[in-house]
């Protein structure tokens, strides 16, 4: 009995066939182009990310006995895709390029559109930490409706990327509980959408919600008819195959650690790679100003989600080591790590080397917790030096504001008696034991890294045997509270000897976040 989890990230498309221990049996990965063609503006292809998830899929079966599969799940990015009245993908370039019909998630085009929003009164604001995003719907489809009228006149259909991906598989305009809470201002408890809101931030003519979905399921649920006729013969699956209700990519990935977790509300999950998604469950409604949510059975079933994050972190850091002129592409983590440790005399020694250079890597805004989309990235300390000595410096104390970063967002949930005993992590940044140790050391948690690679692709496969089993994914999971995980992760701890370092750095970071905000306030009084 076997599953398969796509994961459509914000890099590639990625493949797994997962057996009903969730143990990985092989994986397949495609490259995905992510196209940046104007300040802020970020888009990809539906065609080819539709191919990369058929020819993975391909691979992954090219061994296997096509009637072994029992079901079928997937996870995306919370991108937008909008369809026409056949179903097609349209172009949400500003310049009408044909093949740009994916607005990605990191796309901040619509900041003057968020700002309308937000100034809106509509009870809806508070499930988003107080504010909406650039990076989430409301302010993109307003920026659709201003910017590209021949487009919003067509649009028969605006999906989140991972309903997208469903509506391919199945041809069910089914939207997933998880993405229209979490991206889309739907608020369940509350009724579900909210006209007024639609109606006052001027998206009237979608008051009747035909075209943002009004068939709104669990992710994990079977959706009806399962894999299409045409879908099966493009994916080489059997028509049928049970395809379960999709997940937002950070939230499949927290499915799936919560399965490394002896119970759902202990453990903090963080999904770092190109941003970083900071997720956490918790028994009951908690409104938190500059942290999403909480969101309503969108992970597990009667559990209330709250999400911070950064948006540019494993981005940050490229950008950084990328820029700096002594670096070159062949310098992976662990050779940088390696080198840091020859400068100095023990580790102790290693991280106290940065006690005077700061980095604050908030490059492409501040997701939470203060939720400010113009913040950008700063540093202090900086000399003349160009060496590969000052690379390994700057590359450590950005691993440093990263940790940093995530200390800041579980500072504003301790203010809310939000607490954790532990900290499980997967994505790109997962890999590099450094950071792990610091981010251990700077949180003052232990740090569970799941050595099953692809998190995001365990998630879906779960949503797959959801649907497989028509079971609730809380009973999929099963926490017993007894687990011995020991043996399936590696951990971290805090080093008791740098708690006071950190504890000196976070002060450092802290204060040089709200200094950039009173710059901001100083000079847009004389740039007007």
């Amino acid at each position: 009995m076997t599953f398969i989890g796509i994961d459509v990230g914000t890099q590639s498309v990625r493949a797994s066939l997962i057996d009903n221990l969730g143990h990985e049996l092989v994986t397949s990965t495609k490259p995905l182009t992510v196209y940046n063609s104007k300040k802020d503006h970020f888009e990809q292809s539906c065609d080819e990310i539709w191919e990369g998830v058929c020819s993975t899929v391909h691979f992954i079966l090219k061994d296997v006995n096509h009637e072994n599969i029992r079901g079928i799940g997937f996870d995306a990015t919370c991108s937008m895709v909008i369809t026409d009245i056949v179903g097609e993908p349209l172009s949400v370039s500003q310049d009408g390029l044909g093949d740009r019909t994916c607005l990605m998630w990191m796309d901040h085009r619509a900041e003057a559109e968020t700002c309308i929003i937000n100034s809106s009164k509509s009870p809806v604001l508070k499930y988003v930490g107080g504010c909406f995003s650039p990076e989430q719907q409301p302010p993109k489809l307003l920026w659709v409706k201003n910017n590209l009228p021949q487009v919003w006149s067509k649009a028969k259909n605006f999906f989140d990327l991972p309903d997208w991906l469903t509506y391919k598989a199945a041809g069910s305009t089914v939207r997933s509980l998880c993405s229209v809470t979490c991206k889309w201002g739907y608020v369940a408890h509350r009724g579900g959408w909210d006209k007024e809101f639609l109606k006052e931030i001027g998206l009237d003519d979608l008051s009747d919600f035909k075209k943002i979905g009004t068939d709104i399921l669990s992710p994990g649920t079977p959706i009806p008819g399962g894999l299409s006729e045409k879908a099966s013969q493009e994916l080489g699956l059997l028509p049928h195959t049970p395809v379960g209700v999709s997940m937002i990519d950070a939230h499949a990935g927290t499915l799936a650690m919560l399965s490394y977790s002896p119970d759902p509300f202990g453990s903090l999950c963080v999904i770092s790679g190109t941003s970083t998604c900071i997720m956490g469950l918790n028994v009951s409604e908690k409104l938190i100003e500059g942290i999403w949510g909480p969101y309503e059975s969108v992970v597990l079933p009667n559990t209330w989600l709250f999400e911070g994050g950064q948006t540019s972190a494993g981005s940050a850091l490229d950008h950084i080591l990328k820029s700096h002129p002594s670096y070159s592409p062949e310098m992976e983590f662990s050779f940088l790590n390696s080198k840091i440790g020859d400068l100095s005399d023990g580790d102790l020694a290693l991280h106290k080397q940065t006690a005077h250079l700061h980095i604050q890597p908030d490059m492409h805004g501040n997701r939470s917790p203060l939720a400010l989309a113009w913040f950008r990235g700063m540093a202090c300390g900086l000399g003349l030096s160009s060496d590969f000595e000052n690379l390994l410096l700057t590359y450590l104390a950005a691993l440093q504001g990263l940790a940093l970063g995530i200390r800041f967002v579980l500072e504003r949930l301790k203010e809310h008696e939000i607490t954790f005993d532990r900290m499980i992590i997967c994505g790109g940044l997962a890999a590099n034991s450094l950071y792990l140790q610091i981010l251990s050391t700077v949180t003052k948690l232990p740090v569970i890294r799941p050595k099953f690679v692809n998190m995001m692709c365990m998630g879906s496969g779960l949503l797959a045997k959801s649907a497989a089993e028509n079971k609730p994914l809380s009973d999929i999971l099963g926490f017993d509270g007894e687990s011995d995980i020991s043996t399936v992760t590696d951990a971290f701890y805090p080093v008791e000897n740098l708690v006071d370092f950190y504890d000196a750095k976070y002060k450092v970071y802290h204060k040089m976040t709200f200094d950039q905000i009173e710059y901001k306030k100083y000079m847009s009084l004389h740039s007007q």
